[in-house]
């Protein structure tokens, strides 16, 4: 069987953590970044949140569901993005060299990616060259906005022309909903909210032009992509119908598809389907999202059961997509 990459696996480095309470504690960065503790898996699951931070329990979680790599995603701490630049810098660094040391300690089943300050783009495009360049992590990890700033804000031009140059992929995954006034209920914070979040930033960097204007620019979103892919002809109608969906872009959303590749944290084989039709199962990975109550506990399964798939597509989606695009060769 193929090597089984797991495209979506999250990392938390505790002492990121901490430093950003301790920020929040002096009034440096908002209240709300002194609540570290908060990491969205239930009660029934709490003692598998050592897998966030622990690699040795990590690997014993990928055993179980028969995972071969975990790609690393670090997750930046709250109020992350509001620190000034010298607080941004240094845990930026912190989480980048945590995620480096564990791919050193156990290359044979790990990959990272990385984190940069991106409300500090010059800084953010320092870290970024370091983290792959010498640390050899195989991306950044973006929210679906930035402290309020969408990501098609034109303070971010310099970063994505930099990621171009450099070929870095960019991975964009919600830092939690925006607006939660209508979602407090039966937890559409996150069933509705991280999928939408996704939608939006998605639609922003399409309709601004950030895609068309950097066509070699490679984005992965996280849960399938959220809702544009089901939902991409009325993307493409609006573009057709509407001239302010026209103003920055002279194709249709789903042109731009071909910069992108969604993970298979969807929860129906119907879905999968349905993404592998729309771009290919050379865009579509493997992913887990564990150990989050949100994640999926058997992705193989859900994988195997995709109807019509070859063999060759199984294999691609099961590893081969992820090993292109993080560039394990």
């Amino acid at each position: 069987m193929a090597t089984v990459i797991d495209i979506h696996a999250h990392l938390v480095v505790e002492e990121s953590r901490a430093m950003m309470k301790a920020a929040a504690e002096k009034g440096d960065v908002g209240a709300e970044a002194a609540s570290q503790g908060g990491i969205g898996i239930s009660q029934e699951q709490a003692q598998r949140a050592a897998v966030l931070a622990d690699p040795e329990k990590r690997i014993a979680d990928m055993d179980r569901i028969g995972v071969d790599i975990s790609a690393l995603s670090p997750a930046p701490p709250r109020g992350f993005y509001e620190a000034d630049s010298n607080l941004a810098m240094t845990v930026a660094r912190l989480i980048n060299d945590r995620a480096a040391e564990i791919v050193k300690s156990y290359p044979d089943r790990f990959v990272s990616m990385g984190v940069g300050p991106l409300h500090h783009v010059g800084l953010a495009i320092k870290e970024m060259e370091r983290a792959v360049g010498d640390l050899d992590l195989r991306g950044i990890r973006f929210p679906t906005e930035i402290n309020g700033m969408e990501l098609s804000d034109p303070s971010l031009e310099p970063f994505w022309d930099a990621a171009e140059q450099l070929g870095t992929m960019i991975y964009v995954h919600p830092q939690g909903f925006t607006h939660p006034q209508r979602l407090k209920a039966y937890y559409m914070t996150n069933v509705v909210g991280n999928p939408l979040e996704t939608t939006l930033a998605m639609s922003h960097l399409i309709h601004s032009g950030v895609i068309a204007r950097h066509p070699k620019l490679k984005f992965y979103f996280a849960h399938g992509g959220g809702f544009m892919p089901f939902y991409v002809g009325r993307f493409d109608h609006a573009w057709r119908e509407r001239e302010e969906c026209r103003e920055h872009t002279d194709a249709p959303p789903s042109s731009f598809l071909a910069n992108m590749w969604f993970d298979t944290v969807v929860f129906r084989p119907e879905q999968i389907r349905i993404l592998v039709d729309l771009v290919g199962a050379e865009r579509v990975m493997l992913g887990t999202d564990r150990p989050y109550d949100m994640g999926e506990p058997d992705p193989i399964a859900l994988v195997n059961q995709v109807a019509g798939l070859s063999d060759a597509e199984r294999e691609t989606i099961m590893g081969g997509a992820a090993k292109a695009l993080l560039k394990m060769n």
